[in-house]
């Protein structure tokens, strides 16, 4: 008889545990934000940073803003700016390997990367080589092409001197020159270079 009311206690343990603890004593592991230990932190984390040319020559051109505003998205101009200029008098990255600030900057810059990866920068990474990449976005932290967009727009006096013409491809083009005045004297002057 001492034996069940042994057994009836385990039995009313085993009711009172909660199925993550329970998950948890058949060999399951607990996930924060999930009371089965199934849910959106399960996601696949692993990806293949890319390292063939034209990948290499993507992420420089979305590192730096000045060369997305001079050579846009065509990947011979940007590799021959790093073999002649960046890699060696520049000291500039080619590299597709995304630093912290960097995937929380494409994190930052992107709702539909926000709602992939929450704030999940290894999910940022993978986003950026599996999607982003592909569609040319940037992972520059701001200002880049599309704040130095919204600059030209939002100020009257640098339509004036620079113009609109966002689509022009030379050192000399609208969106270098706002670079260029956004560094030199937008930055002093507290302007702002905000998408509306």
């Amino acid at each position: 008889m001492a034996a069940v009311p042994m057994l009836a206690g385990v039995g009313l343990m085993m009711v009172c545990c909660s199925s993550s603890s329970a998950a948890m004593m058949m060999g399951g592991e607990e996930k924060e934000g999930s009371a089965t230990g199934v849910g959106a932190d399960d996601a696949d984390e692993t990806f293949t940073i890319p390292t063939e040319a034209d990948s290499l020559a993507e992420c420089y051109g979305a590192r730096y803003w000045d060369l997305r505003a001079a050579f846009g998205t065509d990947k011979a101009a940007l590799g021959g700016h790093y073999t002649t200029n960046g890699g060696t008098t520049e000291g500039r990255s080619n590299s597709c390997t995304l630093s912290d600030e960097e995937a929380q900057c494409y994190l930052d810059r992107y709702p539909a990367v926000q709602a992939y990866a929450g704030t999940n920068l290894k999910l940022a990474r993978k986003h950026y080589y599996e999607v982003g990449m592909g569609e040319n976005k940037d992972f520059v932290c701001p200002p880049g092409v599309t704040e130095l967009k919204c600059y030209g727009e939002r100020y009257t006096d640098l339509q004036n001197a620079f113009g609109t013409d966002y689509e022009a491809r030379s050192t000399a083009s609208t969106l270098y020159k706002l670079g260029q005045h956004w560094s030199a004297h937008g930055k002093g002057e507290n302007r702002d270079y905000s998408c509306p």
